[in-house]
């Protein structure tokens, strides 16, 4: 968490005397998200994800919605306060279909996809407690409506979270940094550091956590640039 809050202050140092580390800024941006879960069988579980990124600068706002399968295909690893179980195994895999389209174009303008998604999670206890998880997702995009029509995506992603009991509820603060290859261009297109802690709790249900994250997300290509994104997620599971 040291090593992303120390780039996030040299990000903001430079851009303080005109010239961004990150290149120019971008606008801010912010990402509500829920998740709700359904497990449906021991190690299966079903997933509907509702996404929408907004931002007011550009006056540009996209949704997607996700339908997902996720199994866990490892052991156990040991129990946490966090309902999500799939933290609780060493491999965890996910296949589904994603819609994206656009509410306000903006400066952006219009844009419709949908894409296929597969990803594969491992996950190690490192010693204090810390959880180490590595995901790695293959996606392709259709863009309707585009001269080029397929996008080919891998978004690789280590992230570290250690999760303390308070009075039986999960408090745990993650750091992430995630790497984004894309074709076309065929090259790494983005770069993300995050930070943020997630809450979990047992109202109903299986239980909840909320998140509450900031990031700098860079674009490497077609010039270097970046934005500020504040993203907030409900996670219900049942």
């Amino acid at each position: 968490m040291a090593v992303a809050l120390l780039v996030l202050a040299v990000g903001g140092h430079a851009s303080a005397q005109g010239t961004p580390f990150f290149g120019p800024d971008k606008g801010f941006e912010i990402q509500p998200e829920i998740d709700v879960f359904w497990h449906v069988a021991d190690g299966v579980r079903l997933l509907l994800q509702v996404q929408d990124t907004a931002i007011p600068s550009e006056s540009n706002n996209v949704l997607e919605v996700g339908g997902f399968v996720d199994c866990f295909v490892a052991p156990l690893l040991r129990e946490l306060i966090s309902p999500d179980k799939a933290l609780t195994h060493a491999l965890t895999l996910r296949l589904g279909v994603r819609y994206k389209g656009t509410l306000e174009p903006g400066t952006a303008g219009p844009a419709e996809s949908v894409a296929v998604r597969f990803e594969v999670t491992p996950r190690y206890f490192l010693p204090w407690s810390i959880l180490l998880s590595a995901r790695n997702r293959l996606q392709v995009d259709w863009n309707l409506g585009a001269a080029d029509s397929v996008t080919y995506v891998y978004r690789g992603r280590l992230e570290a979270q250690r999760e303390f009991d308070v009075g039986n509820v999960g408090l745990a603060p993650f750091v992430s940094v995630e790497f984004v290859w894309q074709s076309p261009p065929s090259m790494w297109d983005q770069f993300r550091l995050e930070t943020g802690l997630r809450t979990s709790v047992h109202w109903f249900g299986r239980g909840q956590i909320f998140e509450v994250s900031y990031a700098t997300v860079t674009s490497l290509q077609p010039s270097r640039s970046w934005r500020p994104v504040l993203g907030i997620i409900w996670y219900q599971y049942f």
